[in-house]
């Protein structure tokens, strides 16, 4: 195997393993754990049918040609991605009860982060890898900082895989990062 081989393989088990689906997933199990243990069992269900939703949805588009890569690298295959992640967000909402809790606000707070890189994907196709984890660092703080400082520390890690494979530019990783920087921010200062 070359190293340049070796080096996109790299980048591309970093992005499955920080994928905004399993980054996500672990913040909505950490919060439920940490803040409303009973919730947890509840929580992981829900996370399971959102991950088993959205990836038959995924297998489907790269299937059927609509796609070329499993998360919609290019600008044009986003709109669709955004409003089913919107869909079952608010879903994933509503089974959890859908008043103030730890975890649904940060369903809320991811929701306008989506809303957001939604939006500025007319002009920018910001990373939501980054955005992801980068949220997920700040929101982790207060219930178990370990786990944020991990999630921060991965932040250039993550950034150069979705550079290496080319699926983002430096502004569009440097975006998505401040995306969920200042997101977490705001979903901490609401708290």
């Amino acid at each position: 195997m070359s190293p340049t081989s070796i080096s996109t393989t790299a980048a591309r088990v970093v992005s499955i393993v920080l994928h905004p689906f399993l980054v996500l997933a672990a913040l909505a199990l950490l919060a439920a754990w940490r803040v409303d243990p009973a919730s947890l069992s509840r929580t992981a269900l829900g996370i399971g049918v959102a991950i088993a939703i959205v990836s038959v949805f995924i297998w489907q588009r790269r299937r059927g040609g609509h796609w070329q890569t499993v998360d919609a690298s290019r600008r044009q295959e986003r709109p669709l991605l955004y409003a089913l992640a919107l869909l079952v967000a608010g879903a994933y909402w509503i089974w959890m009860g859908g008043r103030a809790s730890a975890t649904s606000n940060g369903v809320l707070a991811a929701v306008a982060m989506l809303c957001v890189a939604g939006i500025a994907n007319r002009w920018i196709k910001l990373s939501l890898h980054m955005a992801s984890l980068s949220f997920a660092g700040v929101a982790a703080w207060p219930l178990w900082p370990a786990a944020s400082i991990v999630a921060l520390a991965a932040l250039p890690l993550l950034g150069w895989a979705r550079l290496r494979m080319a699926r983002h530019t430096v502004p569009e990783v440097l975006g998505g990062t401040a995306l969920g920087l200042v997101t977490g921010v705001v979903l901490l200062a609401a708290a």
